[in-house]
């Protein structure tokens, strides 16, 4: 009888926490140093804004601890640094909590998956880092950094924590290294790096939930290229591309672009300007932003075989969308634009078709999105 409520009341407080769960974005907006936080409506897509923070200028990309408890965001001006914010586990407000040095300008931000290292990626120094967090979230001044190819653009950890994986846009590379959980070091898996098809571009990435598969998105090619991952070394293996772009776009091959030349303001030729990749939480849904035609293209995984099947493009209203997030639960898609004044929140089908539900003021130049889902009341 003892044991039948117990198991009662512990199915009544998971009940409870549920109930009052609540998820929290955290957008940065490089234009005005702001981090804004908004709260999402599991029930309907409502988006509403709740404060925004002076973080410092050129905020740009962020990555939230493991445990929930820090978000870290760096600022792309000298002297670089990243800030820490401790995220209150009811209300999500954002408390500055650290400053800690960074080795460069850094395009993107992650930590690995137990939250012992900070890692980054830096386009315009071609330098992946590594430091160390400590038990009270602050990341060391001691940094291991590593020389890329051109344009090193993203670094993340796979589910195992075991493997770190590189996109290197300028070299057409994907970089593959082994974590040393001791030290942080990074060493080369094989030849350190596999090739993707010329004038790919390598951007960002997003993994399989079971760790099994790396999906990788072209910033020039508008393809994402799937690979399998060795569960012993690590090693990549191509199996198979997948074209995001329709010729309806009417869209020409992109180049490589960087401060100099980050618009093209002298080539007036619509190119192909691909951003960010996020998988579904059920990881049978792959997404991708495209930045000259403000659109979302949309792709069907197999979660058994890792392939992919392009399903369909759509439009979004915010203009020149860079990054994309999916709510938790995966009915949501949260959506800024570099030149938009809105954030959007749209309903995700199962065919990856999306319905605009919802929308917040944002910072100037709204691009990086990190999703929180915390208990609240």
């Amino acid at each position: 009888m003892k044991q039948t409520s117990l198991i009662a009341a512990a199915l009544t407080l998971g009940l409870g926490i549920n109930a009052h769960a609540a998820t929290f974005a955290y957008i940065s907006s490089p234009g005005d140093g702001l981090i804004s936080q908004y709260r999402l409506d599991q029930n309907n897509g409502a988006l509403d804004l709740v404060e925004q923070y002076n973080a410092g200028d050129q905020v740009n990309p962020m990555a939230i601890t493991p445990d929930g408890k820090v978000l870290f965001a760096a600022l792309r001006v000298k002297p670089f640094q990243v800030q820490g914010f401790s995220i209150d586990p009811k209300s999500g407000h954002l408390t500055p909590l650290s400053k800690a040095p960074l080795a460069e300008s850094m395009a993107y931000l992650s930590t690995d998956r137990e939250g012992r290292y900070l890692l980054g990626a830096s386009y315009g120094a071609d330098t992946l880092s590594v430091q160390a967090i400590d038990s009270a979230h602050q990341p060391s001044s001691e940094i291991l950094t590593y020389k890329t190819g051109l344009h090193a653009h993203s670094v993340r950890t796979d589910p195992s924590n075991r493997f770190v994986y590189a996109g290197n846009l300028g070299t057409d590379k994907v970089l593959q290294y082994r974590l040393d959980h001791k030290t942080g070091a990074l060493t080369p898996i094989g030849s350190g790096f596999v090739k993707v098809t010329e004038n790919t571009g390598p951007r960002h990435l997003a993994f399989s939930p079971d760790g099994k598969y790396l999906y990788v998105v072209g910033e020039m090619s508008g393809t994402v290229t799937a690979f399998s991952i060795n569960d012993s070394t690590g090693a990549l293996t191509e199996i198979g591309v997948a074209n995001g772009i329709p010729e309806r776009l009417k869209l020409a091959h992109g180049e490589v672009r960087d401060a100099r030349n980050n618009d093209l303001k002298d080539d007036p030729t619509p190119r192909i300007w691909a951003a960010d990749l996020r998988i579904s939480p059920n990881g049978k849904l792959l997404l991708m932003s495209e930045r000259t035609s403000s659109s979302v293209s949309a792709f069907a995984v197999d979660p058994s075989t890792g392939e992919l099947k392009f399903l369909d493009n759509y439009p979004v209203q915010e203009q020149q969308p860079r990054n994309i997030a999916f709510s938790p639960d995966g009915q949501w898609l949260l959506v800024t634009g570099e030149k938009s004044d809105k954030v959007g929140t749209y309903a995700v089908s199962d065919d990856g078709a999306l319905k605009r539900v919802g929308e917040a003021a944002s910072g100037k130049g709204a691009l990086w999105i990190e999703v929180l889902q915390t208990s609240a009341n």
